[in-house]
């Protein structure tokens, strides 16, 4: 099997109109905080990533819809991948990054980040909410996998040493993720 066998994209997990309204709701609702970047060393603060986060705990207008679709495309991974028993999800985390927003590279192997869980992650999820920005691409495996994905697209994969990942500067547009990691 190659790296690029341990990840899956599932095409249309959500509407268009459900992941606008989600955008709409959120735009104008959220506690925008600006994202941190930490490692088990240090915490490099901006230079690592521009972007912006919100963070939708149970209760939380969208929660279910996103609790769904997370949890269904994790069933799946874990059908062709059974070695894989998913105990907990963290809190849904919103990524919005403007014109120049970028994340650098990195594993989502960590411990404890931005107030989650104590635990290592399993998997890490990410719906792609919108697509009508430039630049942003997604890059994956020392930047050998390259992932423009489309509105609605729901992408797993390992959260381990071998599925480093980044976005790449936005270029046009702004770009919203949703991402949660399976513990």
């Amino acid at each position: 099997m190659q790296l690029a066998d341990y990840i899956k994209i599932y095409e249309s997990k959500l509407s268009k109109n459900l992941c606008n309204d989600i955008i709409s709701f959120y735009k104008e609702n959220a506690i925008w905080k600006d994202s941190t970047f930490s490692s088990n060393k240090e915490n490099t603060g901006s230079s690592s990533v521009s972007m912006r986060e919100h963070w939708v705990r149970p209760g939380k207008k969208f929660h279910n819809e996103l609790d769904k679709t997370f949890k269904e495309c994790v069933h799946w991974y874990t059908q062709e991948y059974p070695r894989i028993t998913p105990i907990a999800y963290t809190a849904f985390r919103i990524n919005h990054y403007g014109k120049g927003g970028f994340m650098r590279n990195h594993v989502d192997n960590i411990y404890k980040s931005h107030g989650q869980q104590y635990g290592y992650p399993h998997l890490t999820s990410l719906v792609f909410l919108n697509d009508d920005y430039e630049g942003g691409d997604f890059l994956m495996c020392d930047q050998s996998i390259r992932h423009k994905l489309n509105q609605g697209d729901v992408i797993v994969f390992p959260s381990n040493f071998m599925f480093d990942h980044e976005v790449e500067k936005v270029t046009k547009g702004d770009r919203y993720t949703c991402m949660t990691w399976i513990m």
